[in-house]
């Protein structure tokens, strides 16, 4: 069958259409242009977004001196002399006095950036006269995390511009996977400072350690109950709509530690949990 000379034109045009969508540069494309990231809105595990570098050009300039961090160099060696500023998308965040924990993440389960493979890197100062303060380039590439996240100190009345960025697979012999875009959230938040093992208050989380299950004790009825991962990610959340003065959690399959919040007629308390 021959395609008519008008459904050919229809076709071509859809096509053409679709590639320019597709390869539409996002917003947030350079340094000057960087989305603002609200820390009032932030929280542990609230995540902002999603985002996207899908198109990024990377031609921004201001992050070519990123070195020693990102290992996507084009001579494979993974040393970060060299690293690849291709797809990259920039945000920028308001200063203040304590510690920042920053991680770019998946949204949830739907959106999969692909690979899971990010870098990013935190400046302060202008576009044009930027600090590196740290970058990432996996939070646990021993356990096949490969996103990318920091916990650092800032400093208030100081601006803060991060660029996150794709991995590029073309210098180790990847050419079918050369470079890592998609959809992505952003976790960021102020940690929790002076954690304690096991009680706090008239609240006691035991066993800690714990194998799998843990229990949570109160003075007071407990009314919500949130475990966290070190991402910043929430894995578990208990709400109560009765006067229970003892809650039982199944805490993830993951070994680490977590941060485990609960919220009772008395306040709010914080404990640090190990998950063997």
């Amino acid at each position: 069958m021959v395609m008519s000379p008008l459904k050919f034109v229809f076709f071509s045009l859809l096509a053409f259409c679709f590639e320019v969508s597709s390869i539409a540069q996002p917003a947030n494309d350079i340094c000057s242009s960087a989305i603002y990231l609200n820390m009032n809105q932030s929280q542990p595990g609230s995540l902002l977004g999603p985002f996207s570098n899908e198109g990024a050009t990377g031609n921004d300039l201001d992050i070519a001196s990123v070195t020693g961090c990102w290992l996507d160099d084009l001579t494979g060696n993974a040393d970060g002399s060299s690293p690849q500023v291709d797809a990259t998308v920039w945000f920028r965040l308001d200063g203040y006095d304590g510690a920042l924990m920053l991680y770019v993440q998946p949204c949830d389960t739907n959106l999969n950036f692909l690979t899971e493979d990010t870098q990013m890197a935190l400046y302060t100062g202008e576009c044009d006269s930027l600090e590196l303060v740290i970058c990432n380039e996996d939070i646990n590439g021993a356990l096949n995390n490969y996103w990318s996240g920091v916990t650092t100190p800032i400093l208030a009345g100081s601006a803060y511009y991060l660029a996150v960025d794709g991995f590029n697979y073309s210098g180790f012999g990847s050419p079918e996977l050369p470079l890592t875009t998609g959809e992505f959230c952003i976790s960021m938040y102020e940690p929790v400072t002076n954690l304690v093992e096991s009680e706090q208050g008239n609240v006691v989380a035991f066993p800690n350690p714990t194998f799998g299950t843990l229990t949570i004790h109160s003075d007071s009825p407990i009314t919500e109950i949130s475990i966290f991962d070190f991402t910043g990610r929430c894995c578990r959340s208990i709400l109560n709509g009765t006067t229970l003065l003892q809650q039982t959690i199944s805490m993830p399959d993951e070994f680490g530690v977590y941060t485990l919040f609960v919220k009772s007629e008395s306040g709010v308390t914080v404990h640090r949990i190990v998950k063997e």
